[in-house]
């Protein structure tokens, strides 16, 4: 499995609060993004510890892990990088209060196992269908849930921005898991808010016609969320399962 990233700091925002990284770690590929809350103190160091940590995490404990155990073991990775967070909190009083999302993907054969908090995504693209695998974890998200408003009007809510469940929180995490059948030649993708929140139906197509360049496929995408008027910084990884390092 290739994978390929980029991250942009948009049009708008002065840096840059998201992370990314990816590492082939035994029979699987490992993938994460998170990002830094904005306007919040120090959401860059938060998101770059979150990352850092579950990779460093994953060498340590995945290569003895067996298959059945890999969604506890994300659970235990993602409390772990979160007690990061609160010790460099309380080592740098400056930095107190900085959280993250955090959205990690494992790839073994045809087997998918997501870890997720916050508003960070994961999209599955088999053939010409793009499916969304995660679930929000803001206020907007909560009230489509409850039947309170449509999915529609829950991408211009005031509450698409208010995070329930972050990294950085005193407090043990349950991460949602979820576990995929995939197939050869289906794409992974993790990404931003900033990225999706400002692409349609007919930007994903676009981008993804042409699957063979992954760092074309990934600039596509930044570029129409820059020309729909992103607002945040925009982050995309792809692992394409029908490529080989």
């Amino acid at each position: 499995m290739i994978c390929c990233a980029l991250s942009d700091k948009g049009p708008v925002r002065d840096k840059n609060e998201d992370s990314y990284g990816f590492e082939q770690i035994g029979d699987y590929m490992c993938m994460a993004v998170a990002d830094g809350l904005g306007g919040e103190v120090c959401g860059e160091i938060a998101s770059s510890i979150a990352v850092k940590s579950v990779l460093s995490e994953l060498n340590n404990s995945l290569p003895g892990c067996s298959d059945e155990n890999v969604g506890s073991l994300l659970t235990s990775v993602f409390n772990k990088a979160n007690v990061k967070i609160l010790l460099d909190c309380a080592e740098h009083r400056e930095r107190i209060g900085m959280c993250t999302t955090l959205t990690a993907a494992l790839v073994k054969g045809q087997t998918l196992t997501i870890a997720h908090i916050g508003d960070t995504r994961c999209y599955l693209c088999h053939g010409k269908e793009i499916r969304r695998l995660t679930q929000d974890h803001n206020q907007a998200a909560q009230l489509v849930i409850e039947g309170s408003i449509t999915g529609e009007e829950a991408k211009v809510h005031p509450g698409r921005n208010r995070l329930v469940k972050v990294l950085g929180e005193n407090q043990f995490l349950h991460p949602d898991i979820y576990s995929y059948n995939i197939i050869y030649g289906d794409l992974v993708v993790l990404c931003s808010d900033g990225l999706y929140a400002f692409l349609n139906k007919e930007d994903w197509a676009s981008a993804l016609r042409d699957r063979s360049d992954l760092n074309r496929v990934c600039q596509r995408l930044i570029d129409s969320a820059s020309s729909n008027r992103s607002t945040d910084n925009m982050t995309v990884l792809i692992g394409n399962t029908s490529l080989k390092a």
